[in-house]
């Protein structure tokens, strides 16, 4: 697993960027990789869509290459101060070439995230729960077909504690895909704003580094594990098996608020240490790795 050396960062106002402007770009730069509800959600309402290119890239065993590609879409209601829920969708398309998979390479995750927020002086506390369901495409087409492999139950505790004016202390404890299989694992991250353009969070399990280049505009690095896992059925329906998929990313986003209301992102990545966990169509169970492979992204996102 990929437990060493995984930092995170958790965003904070600049003093000269507008409160809904911070938020969204740097949530929103999250929410729009593996499922997360461990991030911080937004203070306010948003829909968001996202889409994110890999180069092929080479099997470490020279048997052939991967391929892939993400589409992202997120909804979230803030009701109130304190409550908010919403729904996710990941679709994947993975090919293996020339290896032929169990599934189809069509992978969807689907989620409902439900935030609670308790806010003093100086400190918060947050409980967010998603039941999910991820699996390959025909079983997401055929509900009869849906088991208790095919569900998860994502979920985070977050405790925040301002330590100075410019350091937070989050820290907590998440249960979600993003090492690959399902993990229940700690989260701590401390922020520091060393000046009103600047923000570092360091922690784990995800680093980000953010600067504010105008009103308008700021530019992130963020070092993150990238991984989730898929219950998948053959085309008669009749063998199953799980997908797991393992990453390391590290990507550089750019984000501009167009308007009050929208924003735009662009984002290149490399993803290190590419594992697979998968079923062959022969029943045959391997684990194959790739090359590092660059992606390219693109997210638009509403807020309303």
């Amino acid at each position: 697993m990929m437990h060493d050396a995984m930092l995170r960062i958790l965003w904070q106002l600049a003093r000269d960027c507008p409160a809904g402007l911070c938020i969204s770009l740097l949530c929103l730069s999250s929410s729009l990789a593996s499922v997360d509800i461990c991030q911080q959600p937004t203070e306010y309402s948003y829909l968001s869509i996202a889409y994110y290119n890999h180069d092929e890239a080479a099997i470490a065993s020279g048997i052939g290459q991967t391929n892939q590609q993400n589409y992202n879409f997120d909804l979230l209601f803030k009701l109130n101060e304190s409550w908010a829920f919403g729904v996710g969708h990941r679709y994947d398309i993975l090919s293996i070439d020339p290896i032929e998979l169990q599934t189809n390479g069509h992978l969807h995750t689907l989620f409902f995230p439900l935030h609670n927020q308790i806010k003093s002086v100086g400190k918060s506390f947050r409980f967010s729960i998603a039941p999910a369901l991820s699996v390959s495409s025909n079983i997401m087409n055929d509900p009869g077909e849906y088991t208790a492999d095919a569900f998860k139950l994502l979920a985070a505790l977050d405790w925040s504690r301002n330590l100075s004016d410019r350091t937070t202390l989050r820290y907590g404890v998440c249960g979600d895909s993003r090492f690959g299989s399902y993990e229940i694992y700690p989260s701590i991250s401390i922020v520091w704003q060393p000046h009103a353009d600047w923000t570092i969070e360091l922690g784990f399990p995800t680093t980000r580094l953010t600067y504010q280049l105008s009103k308008n505009i700021n530019s992130s690095l963020r070092i993150a594990p990238d991984g989730n896992e898929w219950h998948v059925k053959n085309e008669d329906m009749e063998k199953r098996s799980q997908l797991v998929y393992e990453a390391a990313l590290v990507e550089w986003a750019f984000h501009w608020q167009v308007h009050e209301y929208f924003t735009v992102t662009a984002s290149v990545g490399r993803q290190f240490h590419n594992r697979y966990d998968v079923t062959l169509l022969d029943d045959s169970q391997v684990r194959l790795t790739s090359d590092s492979v660059t992606r390219i992204g693109a997210a638009l996102a509403w807020r309303f």
